[in-house]
């Protein structure tokens, strides 16, 4: 298998394990949080910095890739926000880099298409194609049934970092989450 079947089912995997952990923490979504101060964290790995409105809580987890040998590992931090959704961050790291020969745009797309496919009621309201400190990004609104997914997804090496907020259909804060997108800084 090559190098882009691989990344592409990695792709795949990746936006599947993702709403695996959407459903598995959908009750954090609507918790209340008392505390108006963002937190700042560093990820795990030191390759990025964020604030959430409220402490994450981190999932780690590994999928094997089709090749059997090689994994994908990634870290998801989620903070619920009031009572109108939960932020957040995911840090994938793919066994090779992905840069070059436009496979950067391809794996941004790849994911994309994964999340809006995921549910038959998904919709894209928009996706636009940007630049993050010099690294290919995508800018995103995904709907569908009573809920939005807002995103932007950047590949630097052989990292994907997604960062988004989900909650109800017609309750989207653009200012708050614009406030959470910008304070995303890559320190690697």
């Amino acid at each position: 298998m090559n190098k882009s079947h691989l990344k592409k089912i990695g792709i795949w995997a990746l936006a599947l394990s993702l709403f695996a952990c959407h459903l598995l923490f959908r009750s954090v979504a609507h918790a209340e949080t008392s505390s108006p101060s963002w937190k700042h964290i560093n990820a795990k790995n030191g390759e990025c910095r964020i604030a959430f409105p409220s402490v994450p809580q981190m999932i780690q987890q590994s999928l094997p890739l089709a090749d059997g040998v090689n994994k994908l590992n990634y870290d998801v931090y989620l903070a619920p926000h009031e009572d109108k959704g939960v932020f957040l961050l995911l840090v994938a790291t793919y066994p090779m880099p992905i840069a070059g020969n436009g496979h950067e745009v391809a794996g941004l797309e790849g994911l994309l298409n994964g999340i809006v496919n995921h549910h038959p009621e998904n919709k894209l309201v928009f996706a636009d194609l940007i630049e993050l400190v010099g690294h290919p990004a995508m800018n995103f609104l995904v709907e569908g049934g009573n809920s939005y997914f807002r995103g932007q997804a950047v590949m630097v090496g052989n990292k994907l970092f997604l960062i988004a907020m989900e909650g109800r259909k017609g309750e989207m804060d653009e200012k708050t989450y614009a406030r959470f997108l910008q304070s995303f800084k890559l320190t690697q």
